[in-house]
């Protein structure tokens, strides 16, 4: 038995199987790099003709002149550069190491404005302030805003110099622009340490909208607003996903804030004027268009990147490729290079095809509410083609395109924010001058209004009511598509999330608290 099983007949079988192995091995190889290169080329094809770039300066906006950026004056001019080996000895390091002083520790009081119509006392605010020694408050009597107000600029001058330099200087970018940074050979790798600091800006001059607005300073809270509005501007502007999400949670600050304002009758007709102009409807998707163009990009950069580290053309820097190749393993790297070429071709094909198909042609076409839906969709493709074996080329679209399509919802939650703040800014401009709220939108075209503010989130007209209160509500049909009458839908613990997919609700701007 032992004989005929090591025979030469059966040497020859096991020769034939390694053989008939290896040639099967080979095939699919080729077959997988002819297939790949040929599917990439018809993508990048597609791409073209529909007028989409992957060469990623080419997205990167022009830097203003000098004179007309807010974020050039002196003690931001430069905040965006990385100094290596120790970024924390340089004088960019060390001027956002200075506005970590801005920062407080823990939330603060609940700001519910928008989401629940609850507005908070400013007297939380100063309790606050005083418990955590942000700032040095008297314990009696009880500060007032213009003791809050003037003891925040005392302490930080830089944010009185941006709100009142937002007059002269009508656009924000960080410096030095993207345009005169050092791109790393992967995209995903680039440096943003700038992000921290701006929100950190962001809640000061917030902090300092409110204590304004409690000092019966409108014009004042006014520019400070406009300030949180430029910094979100001016993050919105680079073409990268994070850039979007915290300019995206600046500009719910400024919202909720003007909110607080608005309750207040706080701003003058003047004022109401320069918030509307500031607040236009278009900015979230145009900024959601460039964070989604940014970072096609970017995701193609980085499997190609791992293409050329697979096939040898560049050497391994664990540095870069951690994130991907578990710190520059060797055996993770050999795992890499025995990858066929054409198998990173399909998974660049299959990024490009479903972020062209889903998000950006949708976005261009129709409008934030179509981007939703087909992200949507193309979520629940990725889920449906989840098995490795059989849809080995969705494998890097399951891992970058589903916190893509995840900011599409926040996009489109802003969007409705920004025309409902609109209309309650034309709103109160109609007040200032009647003394009373209009019975319908309609009449505040064209004074008001160029033109019937609609809802994002169905091509309707923005709902709108008068109440008993003598104030009014503004509602959205939300992510479900229908309206609910301005009825805002709370969990068990009274909380209304309102960003989430599955909350069935409207989304509604108003003065009386939700019940």
């Amino acid at each position: 038995m032992i004989r005929r099983l090591f025979s030469k007949r059966f040497f020859r079988i096991l020769l034939w199987l390694f053989i008939s192995l290896v040639t099967l091995v080979v095939l699919l190889y080729v077959w997988t790099n002819w297939s790949g290169r040929r599917r990439w080329a018809e993508a990048k094809a597609r791409l073209e003709r529909e007028g989409e770039t992957l060469d990623y300066r080419k997205l990167l906006p022009e830097t203003p002149p000098e004179v007309q950026n807010l974020l050039a004056i002196e003690p931001l001019r430069d905040l965006a550069t990385v100094i290596d080996p120790d970024d924390s000895k340089s004088v960019p390091g060390a001027k956002r190491k200075a506005l970590e002083a801005m920062k407080w520790s823990g939330s603060g009081p609940s700001a519910n404005g928008l989401s629940l119509g609850k507005s908070t006392e400013f007297q939380e605010w100063v309790k606050f302030l005083r418990d955590i020694k942000y700032l040095d408050l008297p314990a009696e009597p009880a500060a007032s805003g213009r003791n809050v107000l003037g003891v925040l600029d005392v302490k930080f001058p830089l944010l009185k110099q941006l709100a009142d330099d937002t007059a002269s200087r009508s656009q924000a970018m960080l410096t030095p622009g993207l345009r005169e940074r050092n791109m790393p050979d992967l995209l995903f790798a680039l440096r943003v340490p700038h992000y921290p600091a701006m929100q950190n800006m962001a809640r000061a001059l917030s902090l300092r909208a409110r204590a304004a607005l409690a000092a019966g300073a409108g014009a004042e809270a006014a520019r400070s607003l406009v300030a949180i509005h430029r910094l979100a501007q001016a993050c919105e502007q680079e073409p990268l996903l994070i850039g979007f999400l915290v300019g995206n949670s600046l500009e719910a600050l400024a919202l909720e804030t003007l909110w607080a304002g608005l309750q207040e009758r706080a701003f003058a007709e003047e004022d109401l004027r320069r918030l509307q102009t500031v607040f236009t409807p278009d900015l979230p998707r145009e900024a959601l268009l460039r964070a989604l163009r940014g970072e096609l990009a970017s995701g193609l950069n980085a499997v190609e990147f791992l293409q050329q580290v697979a096939s040898g053309q560049k050497e391994v820097d664990p540095a870069l490729i951690s994130a991907f190749i578990n710190h520059g393993n060797s055996r993770n790297i050999f795992l890499w290079r025995a990858i066929p070429s054409g198998l990173f071709d399909h998974w660049k094909s299959v990024i490009a095809d479903l972020e062209l198909e889903h998000l950006i042609q949708p976005l261009k076409t129709v409008g934030l509410r179509e981007s939703v839906r087909k992200g949507d969709a193309v979520v629940e493709d990725l889920a449906k083609n989840f098995d490795v074996f059989r849809h080995p080329d969705h494998i890097m679209a399951r891992l970058i395109l589903p916190s893509m399509t995840m900011v599409s919802g926040h996009a489109l939650l802003q969007d409705v924010r920004r025309q409902q703040a609109l209309a309650a800014l034309a709103l109160e401009r109609y007040f200032v001058k009647h003394a009373h709220y209009p019975a319908t939108l309609t009449e505040l075209t064209p004074e008001f209004l160029p033109a019937i503010l609609l809802d994002p989130c169905d091509g309707k007209p923005l709902r709108y009511r008068t109440t008993p209160a003598g104030r009014y509500q503004l509602w959205s049909v939300g992510f479900d598509g229908k309206d609910d009458d301005g009825k805002v839908t709370v969990d068990a613990k009274g909380a209304a999330k309102l960003s989430k997919r599955e909350y069935l609700g409207d989304w509604t701007w108003q003065y009386e608290p939700v019940k």
